[in-house]
């Protein structure tokens, strides 16, 4: 009797072990920090943010062209030094709150836009005119800017003087990375990059923060 007792205690605790992995394999994920709907009533907060650029082309003393060192990459005379950036560099919320970020282009021929560990980003977004009335969405397509790079816009992508709009209520305080992957290459670490894996420049790391406060 005891053997039995022991030998259905072993099942049951190893039927519970199953059922619970099953269950924590179906059960919905964790709520994201950031979400792309939001409750009705939510406090409402909007932000303009432009994409700026920073460039110089480095001189010598008597004024003429110089070689220079980019962050250990070697560059030549000429070569203009640049760095993309969100201006302003950070937005700060409160927990709860519906947040509208209406992003428009003015420096550099394209950007994309992703919040790290969240639904949140520009693929898909709304393009939006001067009125805030949607005129397109960012997928991929030829750029409308024949005096850019004519190469295909990937989804995500809006080109110089678009402005697209982005919508998530803050569920959860913290520090979210905005981070435009254009100009950003982001190592295995998570570290931000202003040259890729082959050396080449990307002009950044370009970068913001979003603040939801308690």
């Amino acid at each position: 009797m005891f053997k039995q007792t022991l030998m259905f205690a072993a099942l049951y605790t190893a039927m519970a072990a199953v059922y619970g992995t099953a269950a924590a394999q179906s059960a919905p994920k964790r709520t994201a920090g950031l979400s792309p709907s939001c409750a009705a009533g939510a406090p409402v907060r909007e932000f303009l943010i432009t994409t700026g650029e920073w460039d110089t082309v480095p001189k010598e003393r008597d004024g003429k062209p110089a070689a220079y060192t980019d962050r250990g990459h070697k560059r030549d005379a000429n070569s203009k030094l640049e760095r993309y950036t969100f201006d302003p560099g950070f937005v700060m919320v409160k927990k709860g709150d519906c947040v509208t970020l209406r992003i428009h282009a003015v420096k550099g021929s394209h950007h994309n836009v992703t919040i790290e560990g969240t639904e949140i980003g520009s693929e898909k977004a709304q393009i939006i005119d001067d009125k805030g009335m949607m005129v397109a969405t960012a997928m991929r397509r030829p750029s409308p800017n024949k005096f850019e790079n004519p190469e295909a816009l990937k989804d995500g992508e809006f080109v110089r003087g678009e402005e697209i709009k982005m919508k998530f209520q803050a569920n959860q305080p913290g520090t979210y990375r905005m981070v435009c992957e254009v100009h950003t290459f982001i190592g295995p670490k998570g570290e931000l990059r202003a040259y890729d894996d082959k050396g080449k420049s990307l002009q950044g790391p370009m970068v913001g923060y979003i603040y939801v406060l308690p």
